[in-house]
């Protein structure tokens, strides 16, 4: 079918209502997502192998999400950077629309979504493929909204393989970027229902040759992208999340393979095969490989529900490009980021570095905003927007003019906390008993003074650093609550790493020394007014400064220690600056 699409510009700032024809829906409060950081940059090579980066400037923002009027199940992603393209969704049917030629008034071809596919397309995890090798954490505010940050890799020696790229794209790059961004604001659409930003920070296109072996084995190529990202990617452009995208076709079925329950570690990436002519189809498979690195397998279970045919999560790919995740993998996303509290989220990029101007609608809080809640009703002040987690949180409420809930605050650190047992550090309470715990289970507790004496000894189950693989440096003597964590009781295996067992002391001994998850975690209480830091037992002036010392002192009557040091609690509820 051939359309002419009609834009119907609006009142409301940056949002544009499209009419395609008589007989097909229009596309209404489409709004304009930023997929692009502030400090996004593209890296080619020259034909020398010479890397050059740059920050392309003037790029146009148009890339849309949006709904269909008066249907509750659509969803819309589109781009307007040239004519009309993209994929639409009603409740009863799929549709790709494409511009026959260019610019927004010229005739374009809407297509209904058929995947002719004559073989099945198989994501390469099993669901036992990667065992999680680090420690959960802490838990996390049920308010808090994700930003993951990625870095998108292609390479081009494989491009004779995939025609629909065709051969300009080798040359012309602009139109590898505009691939690459349909399918980033593809999969911003469907983890946009899990509170999840998914912000390209970087691309880099092997043009000149691959940097790594990428070969059929999804396997091989996904061990030696990590190998890579680890040893340059990650000292040259600082990420969250990093996925290959490759024209290689991979062995059997396989399109994807990904690394589970991994980000914010060394093993945070992914490979994705440039499998079909559709940007949206390869969207889906870089959304499902991500929900990998972030914590979900697949849905093996007919309980998974989602609201399309296909959920994300489904083993079997592309039959039916699906638009949601499951039951199944919201729960396994949640329980992700509640035990692993992955860190590399709490330090999320700042909403004024978006490179972008205010969007109302998009779901987040950006430059010059008071809120974004579309047409939700703003609460009254004194309204519990934030409970109170525990002795080192605080609750935040309602200021009554705005629809964000105030900065997330907590007691300052240094502060007693657990009746004694702990100090804060950063919202939480950090112990030797509760870490053994996520060790080895509920039943596991702090073993005996005798057990961290042997951290003096430097070997590779008892040490206090340990700077380079085979380096072992000991504790001095008033160091050794800050080395190795010693555990007793518990479960037979700990829950990451391997276990020495001696006496009865249970340690735990990792391959790689970058991500050594057995070391006591910083913060620890490691005497009376005193806590561990870089792996020595510090005063708490030392690790936090004067703050941790002196900022109590300095609030009176009903006021409170706060990471912005002191703050006056009124009756009703709201916090401010003394």
């Amino acid at each position: 079918m051939v359309v002419r699409p009609i834009r119907l510009h609006t009142l409301r700032k940056r949002e544009t209502e499209v009419h395609l024809s008589p007989v097909l829906p229009s596309c209404t409060g489409a709004v304009l997502l930023e997929l692009l950081t502030k400090d996004y940059s593209e890296t080619y090579y020259t034909e020398d192998g010479t890397p050059v980066t740059s920050t392309p400037q003037d790029m146009d923002h148009c890339y849309y999400h949006g709904s269909i009027v008066d249907d509750s199940e659509s969803m819309v992603s589109m781009s307007t950077c040239d004519g009309l393209s993209g994929y639409f969704r009603t409740a009863a049917q799929r549709y790709l629309i494409e511009p026959l030629s260019g610019g927004d008034d010229g005739d374009h071809a809407v297509l209904k979504y058929e995947d002719q596919s004559s073989k099945p397309m198989l994501c390469g995890v099993t669901n036992s493929t990667w065992n999680e090798d680090y420690p959960s954490i802490t838990s996390r505010s049920p308010m808090h909204r994700d930003r993951v940050s990625v870095v998108l890799v292609c390479t081009l020696k494989h491009i004779a393989s995939i025609p629909f790229q065709y051969k300009k794209m080798e040359s012309n790059r602009g139109e590898l970027r505009k691939r690459i961004f349909e399918v980033v604001n593809f999969v911003n659409m469907v983890y946009k229902p899990l509170n999840t930003f998914i912000a390209l920070v970087g691309l880099e296109v092997w043009s000149d040759s691959d940097k790594i072996s990428v070969t059929a084995p999804a396997g091989a190529t996904l061990d030696a992208f990590t190998t890579w990202r680890n040893n340059d990617l990650v000292k040259t452009k600082p990420h969250d999340n990093a996925h290959l995208i490759s024209g290689i076709d991979f062995e059997g079925s396989t399109v994807g393979l990904a690394f589970i329950g991994t980000l914010c570690s060394g093993h945070s990436a992914g490979v994705v095969q440039d499998h079909n002519p559709r940007a949206i189809a390869v969207g889906a498979t870089l959304a499902h490989e991500m929900g990998h690195n972030l914590g979900m397998n697949h849905d093996d279970s007919s309980a998974c529900a989602c609201s399309g045919n296909s959920c994300v999560m489904a083993g079997a790919l592309s039959w039916d490009i699906p638009k949601s995740f499951s039951s199944c993998s919201s729960l396994s996303y949640d329980q992700f980021l509640n035990n692993r509290n992955p860190e590399c989220l709490l330090n999320k990029p700042d909403y004024r570095n978006v490179e972008s101007t205010p969007v109302c609608g998009n779901g987040f809080l950006e430059r010059g905003e008071e809120c974004d809640c579309g047409s939700l009703e703003i609460m009254a002040s004194s309204t519990e927007c934030r409970r109170k987690h525990d002795d080192c949180d605080l609750a935040e409420y309602c200021t009554g003019n705005s629809a964000v809930c105030p900065e997330d605050v907590f007691s300052v650190n240094g502060i007693s906390c657990d009746r004694g047992r702990g100090y804060c550090r950063n919202g939480q309470c950090p112990q030797h008993h509760d870490q053994c715990v996520k060790m080895y289970g509920p039943s596991a507790e702090k073993a005996t003074t005798y057990c961290y004496n042997q951290n003096t000894r430097g070997l590779y189950y008892a040490y206090c650093r340990r700077p380079s693989q085979d380096q072992f440096i000991p504790c001095q003597s008033q160091d050794v609550q800050c080395g190795k964590l010693f555990c007793k009781n518990g479960n037979d295996d700990p829950n990451y790493g391997r276990m020495v067992k001696f006496s009865d002391c249970k340690a735990t001994f990792y391959g790689d020394h970058t991500s050594d998850f057995g070391q006591v975690n910083t913060g620890t209480k490691c005497n009376d007014g005193k806590v561990c830091s870089k792996n020595e037992c510090v005063d708490l002036e030392t690790a936090y400064g004067p703050k941790a010392t002196n900022c109590s002192a300095r609030c009176k009557g009903h006021a409170v220690s706060t990471s912005l040091c002191c703050f006056w609690l009124l009756l009703l509820g709201q916090w401010l600056c003394s």
